[in-house]
């Protein structure tokens, strides 16, 4: 109370004070404000010019290092024909791409040895100093190069690991400048040095076919994988700059394209590959990759000069500011002065304005009465000014809207001081009308609200019309004005409810344009849309009036056929709609064909409800899309469960990961003369909380060819070199041998991963470790697989080829896999007392074994007269339930202190 009486009594004292001293006082605080926010300003300019020189340094190591990614690109070209060659191809161009990046590997730590700005926010050249030291090793590499000890993959591996490094950290550049224009031209910079890095990519693996004259099915996956991933480079970089310098005419050679997309798709790629010369295949790349390097140089120079413009124009601002700033600040204070003169003059014309606004004007007091209005107000509502004056503007409610409305504007009002909306009033003869409205609070000294000011105008008919608008816009497509699914959907729950009276089946059809993006792209999209409007005409024309048709999107149509009697007419009605599509169509003087898929499902065969029909249409249009478009295909129920069952299964497995059920069982591999325990196999098994002990034949196959038994294998390495780990700290020293299937054996990061488990583990010997390959999957790629072997060989991994015999290799295949043992198959041991048949078998395996230098050990040993045979066979090695059955590994000590061999098995 005390502190409201002093400041009463100074306001009072204010304004008893002269007018030049209240202006005086009265500005003052507001010219400290003015140089404090310029001085702040000028602080923020200075911040600005120094992070834009920053920028410009960093922009210009990019380029840098752009240049070296240019020449380890070409030196990675000659270096991989080089050594697939044999050293008899490129030795020049190796020379030569060698010198080249050596210089602009010097280049670059020149550029990054000089000092230069540096931004808080960035570690770019710290980043770029890391890596360009990370290319030491590089005379080493080279010197394996000229010895011929090193692979044409790991030369592409090596020099693609470093180049790909350096696009990372130019792609990152673009993401630390928050200059939209700059970031794009930077993004587009890294762009073309990614799709010049695939060009490239593409030219050393050609070149590699071209040499060998045989191209294998990973290398033409490859080749289509790199393929699709230039295009999508392209696309991203069209869509990263505004400038066309330089980039309106990215070069694509018909030549190698040609010729790539020949290899790819011929049946014979023999005779493709020596169609060309593996000099002209490497010229016309080479020239491709020239014109994006000119390319490259023209959009580096374009950033250089943009990051050099931005800053000189920011240090020149900068000085303008700090020249300008006190003369502005002089020049306002001057223009106060003068308004403050004028103010008498302002309030006098405010008035006028008042009386002569075509605007309602209402002022009303703090309790909402009204105290004021203009002619205006008598205009639009019928009320005289003496009718209103005392009254509650509640008097203009039409009762439209509910007490929640004006509780919500009240609440506004108080909060914010201001509200502005469309309300719906009644005129003094009962009419409804509509105003557009703005309410502001006027508040005193105190910063108390007196007065409400509520200035409208009369938008009675624009509002119907936009209630209308309204309400079709959100029923409808805005293109066609067919119905929208919103729409449609409503429309179907009402044709199932007739249809369960009637006895009546109900169809729902999701329809698509076959190749609609080709159309927008070569014809533009003014007639894509109007080739949209024109299909949806001609839908219509061949449904009944009964049925029901929508824009759901794109170029997507959903159809409703109600009382459905006969499935077949339905199709014929359906496959009639492709047919009509299919006609030409004349748009701007040129005629466009269109194709369609349609998916369709049948209630009530397929008795869902609405919603889950038209999600089974479009999943049946889906699957018409991927077996060729231009058809029309059912949904069937059956494979829906099967592939919900599969999704199901890998949501189990992904949170059985997560939750440890997945669990390890060891079955025991001797020598069953000896008795001395050669390993354990390691079993996955999964503990499910429900079911408890799951097989691994009710959940492996299902998973084998997908993704996720991957992730699966690498846990079970993992898992299995932590327990040999753990058995070796409790003095149980064994090995262990796991089951890796294709799709992780043929893995591209299988080996790095692999490396990488085994160095977790410090102090962990490989040898500790085999892999168990599949027969068939060693087959899917015998290269690929015999490389990927060679690397596990040299880390000291073993490898055997498990259920020999069941496949399909040929001797060929066994001479190239390096593996050390073979497994024969337990389908031969079980039988080979019954079957002389099976029993050659294993006699044939044993003598194959021999011949190859390999080891060989039986499966499924079960009883001792199986064990016997085997020893006189020649077969030493066993497993199985005769010997052992699969364990948890807290039960592998108490099995090895009761193990020993059977009699009949020792020596005699």
């Amino acid at each position: 109370m005390l502190l409201r009486n002093c400041i009463e009594r100074a306001i009072r004292r204010f304004d008893k004070l002269p007018l030049a001293t209240r202006a005086f006082l009265t500005f003052t605080p507001l010219f400290i404000a003015v140089a404090w926010l310029s001085l702040t300003n000028g602080l923020t300019l200075y911040q600005s010019a120094q992070k834009l020189a920053a920028l410009e340094d960093d922009t210009q190591h990019a380029v840098d290092a752009g240049f070296l990614v240019s020449a380890l690109q070409n030196e990675r070209a000659a270096s991989s024909v080089y050594v697939a060659s044999g050293g008899k191809l490129h030795t020049e161009k190796v020379i030569e791409a060698r010198a080249i990046t050596d210089q602009k590997l010097m280049t670059l730590k020149a550029a990054l040895a000089e000092p230069g700005h540096s931004s808080a926010e960035s570690n770019f050249k710290e980043s770029l100093q890391r890596r360009a030291k990370a290319l030491a090793r590089l005379p080493s590499f080279r010197q394996r190069i000229d010895s011929l000890s090193i692979s044409s993959s790991e030369v592409r591996t090596y020099l693609t690991h470093h180049v790909d490094a350096l696009n990372e950290l130019i792609s990152h550049l673009s993401e630390q400048t928050n200059l939209n224009h700059v970031g794009r031209k930077l993004r587009a910079y890294f762009l073309i040095n990614r799709l010049k890095e695939l060009v490239a990519q593409e030219r050393v693996l050609i070149s590699s076919a071209l040499i060998s004259q045989s191209l294998t099915e990973s290398q033409r996956q490859e080749l289509i994988f790199n393929a699709g991933r230039q295009f999508s480079a392209r696309i991203m970089l069209d869509t990263q700059t505004d400038s066309r310098k330089g980039l309106q005419a990215l070069p694509i050679v018909p030549e190698s394209v040609q010729f790539r997309d020949q290899l790819i798709n011929a049946p014979d790629k023999t005779a493709i590959l020596k169609s060309t010369s593996l000099q002209d295949w490497v010229s016309h790349q080479s020239e491709r990759i020239a014109k994006l390097s000119k390319t490259e140089s023209v959009l580096a120079q374009d950033i250089l000069q943009e990051t050099s413009r931005m800053r000189a124009n920011a240090q020149r601002h900068l000085w303008r500011y700090i020249i300008l700033s006190p003369l502005i600040l002089m020049g306002s204070l001057g223009f106060a002065y003068l308004v403050f003169r004028h103010i008498k003059t302002q309030l006098q014309l405010a008035e006028a304005i008042f009386d002569h606004s075509h605007d309602r004007v209402t002022i009303a007091d703090r309790n909402a009465n009204i105290v004021e209005v203009n002619k205006a107000f008598t205009d639009i509502t019928g009320y005289t000014r003496r009718e209103v004056l005392g009254k509650n503007s509640r008097i203009l409610q039409s009762g439209r809207q509910d007490k929640a409305f004006y509780k919500r504007l009240w609440t506004q009002l108080i909060g914010t001081g201001s509200w502005q909306g469309e309300i719906w009033n009644r005129r003094k003869n009962g009419e409804f009308y509509a105003e557009w409205t703005t309410i502001s609070a006027v508040k005193n000294r105190k910063g108390i609200t007196d007065y409400y000011v509520s200035v409208s105008s009369d938008i009675t008919e624009r509002a119907r019309q936009h209630e209308a608008q309204l309400e079709f816009s959100a029923y409808h497509d805005p293109l066609t004005k067919l119905p929208n699914e919103a729409l449609i959907r409503d429309r179907l729950r009402h044709a199932l409810n007739l249809s369960s009276h009637r006895g009546k089946g109900v169809v729902v059809a999701a329809l698509d344009i076959d190749h609609f993006r080709h159309i927008n792209e070569r014809h533009g999209h003014h007639v894509g849309d109007q080739l949209l409007e024109i299909v949806g005409q001609r839908l219509l024309a061949n449904l009944r009036e009964v049925d029901s048709l929508a824009r759901t999107g794109g170029d997507e149509f959903l159809l409703v056929l109600e009382s459905v009697s006969n499935i077949t007419l339905v199709s014929q009605i359906l496959e009639r709609v492709q047919n009509d599509l299919a006609k030409p169509i004349n748009l701007d003087g040129q005629s466009i064909s269109v194709g369609s898929s349609i998916g369709a499902t049948y209630f009530p065969e397929d008795s869902s409800d609405g919603d889950t029909l038209i999600r089974h249409a479009v999943q049946a249009l889906h699957d018409a899309k991927r077996n060729g478009r231009g058809r029309l295909i059912w949904f069937d129920s059956e494979k829906d469960r099967s592939e919900n069952a599969l999704s199901q299964l890998l949501k189990q497995i992904e949170n059985a990961l997560d939750n440890d059920e997945l669990v390890l069982h060891f079955q025991p591999k001797v020598n069953m003369q000896t008795g001395d325990v050669l390993g354990f196999e390691a079993l996955l098994r999964w503990q499910d909380p429900n079911r408890g002990l799951v097989p691994p034949g009710e959940f492996l196959p299902h998973i084998e060819n997908h993704p996720i038994s991957i992730t699966v294998g690498n846990w079970v390495i993992q898992t299995a070199i932590a327990q040999i780990e753990r058995w070796k700290s409790e003095g149980i020293r064994t090995s262990v041998s796991v089951n890796i299937n294709s799709l992780q054996l043929l893995a591209p990061n299988f080996v790095p991963l692999l490396e990488e488990q085994i160095h977790s583990h410090s102090g962990f010997d490989p040898a500790d470790l085999e892999l168990e390959i599949l027969e068939s999957a060693a087959i899917n790629d015998i290269q690929l697989a015999s490389n990927v072997l060679e690397q596990c060989r040299a880390l000291g991994i073993r490898a055997s080829l498990d259920d020999f015999g069941t496949g399909y290799a040929s001797l060929n295949y066994l001479k190239q896999l390096p593996a050390e043992t073979l497994k024969i198959d337990q389908c031969f041991v079980r039988d080979m007392q019954r079957e002389a048949g099976s029993k050659a078998i294993v006699r044939g395996i044993i003598g194959l074994a021999d011949a190859f230098g390999f080891q060989v050990i039986a499966e499924g040993v079960e009883t001792e007269e199986q064990g016997k045979e085997l020893v006189a066979l020649g077969c030493l090695a066993g497993q199985g339930f005769g010997i052992g059955r699969p364990m948890p590994a807290a039960q592998v000590r108490e099995w090895l202190a009761g193990w020993h061999s059977a009699q009949s098995w020792l020596d005699k």
